[in-house]
């Protein structure tokens, strides 16, 4: 192997490994936020103890809300595919029935579902693995157009 072709090779390589490592971490953020959910329906009620709750609905339907101690709330999605954080107004626990199966997180699991579906997530994510091999492209153009 040549000296050039060497001196290219190691800075090429680090961009490309910090674009898979970003996306391994990227992609085990996003299979641990999804995984934590259970799920709800008529036949299934959910038990909300701790913290908010995140309400993944697939089509329309509604989730009753029904706590020990507080007044009972109905939550229903405004489009057929829609995720909602339910704060909690109540003390206790509460039983969650929806019509339609739903997909709830609770707690920090919650926090961790709305962190991964955020905008601010995917955006991020997308640039971290893109930005390394954007730069390994620019190395390698201003390396070709340099003089021999």
């Amino acid at each position: 192997m040549t000296e050039p072709r060497r001196r290219l090779l190691l800075p090429g390589c680090l961009p490309v490994v910090l674009s898979a490592l970003f996306g391994i971490a990227g992609i085990g953020v996003i299979v641990a936020g999804s995984v934590s959910g259970t799920a709800v329906d008529r036949a299934e009620p959910h038990s909300w103890t701790a913290g908010d709750v995140v309400l993944q609905f697939n089509r329309y339907g509604t989730c009753e809300v029904v706590p020990e101690s507080g007044e009972p709330r109905v939550v229903e999605p405004q489009r057929q595919v829609e995720e909602l954080q339910v704060q909690r107004w109540f003390s206790g626990t509460a039983a969650i029935t929806c019509d339609q199966p739903v997909t709830a997180w609770q707690g920090s699991a919650a926090g961790l579902r709305s962190f991964v579906s955020s905008s601010v997530f995917e955006y991020g994510l997308a640039t971290l693995v893109v930005l390394p091999l954007l730069g390994l492209v620019v190395l390698l153009v201003r390396r070709r157009g340099a003089p021999r």
